[in-house]
């Protein structure tokens, strides 16, 4: 491609060799560069990773948190079911989020480890990740959550150690 050449020209011609599968695929991934500057600009981000994976807080208060994210095509493995790691960023964020609420100003946390269970798998929809915090301790904070799906069919669980960071000390 020369310097003056449209970029947008070459996409084009770049898809008249693709596949309709293949096309629906490449509109999932360039949904995706607009999603994280969608929702930077709101008090429903998540985070960097998040945000591109399209995954929305709805609540976050004190031991408990509640997000979303969409099944959405382009996330999918070869076999048609949502990718594990979706599932995976979605409950760690929800962790977290959950975790953070219950500190005092100045305190963060950040993950030790997640355990999760895929259950059923995912072909499309909103998926709703419940997490409340189990335990908060002076230096770990124990939490459970749940992943249901637009029937309220559970389709994951998972439980988590969020290590609690004071800056300060």
């Amino acid at each position: 491609m020369t310097a003056d050449a449209d970029p947008r020209d070459a996409l084009l011609s770049e898809l008249d060799g693709l596949s309709d599968e293949q096309v629906q695929t490449l509109a999932g991934w360039a949904r995706t560069l607009h999603r994280d500057r969608e929702a930077q600009a709101t008090e429903h981000s998540v985070g960097a990773l998040g945000d591109l994976l399209g995954i929305v807080s709805e609540t976050r208060e004190q031991g408990r948190a509640t997000m979303r994210v969409e099944a959405d095509p382009a996330l999918m493995t070869p076999n048609g079911v949502l990718h594990g790691g979706v599932l995976y960023t979605a409950v760690d964020y929800c962790m977290g989020g959950a975790v953070q609420h219950s500190l005092p100003e100045g305190q963060f946390c950040t993950t030790i480890e997640v355990k999760i269970y895929y259950l059923a798998p995912v072909r499309g929809g909103t998926l709703r990740v419940n997490t409340e915090v189990v335990k908060l301790g002076r230096n770990i904070a124990f939490t459970e959550s749940k992943v249901v799906d637009d029937d309220g069919k559970l389709v994951a669980t998972a439980s988590g150690s969020m290590f609690i960071l004071r800056p300060q000390e």
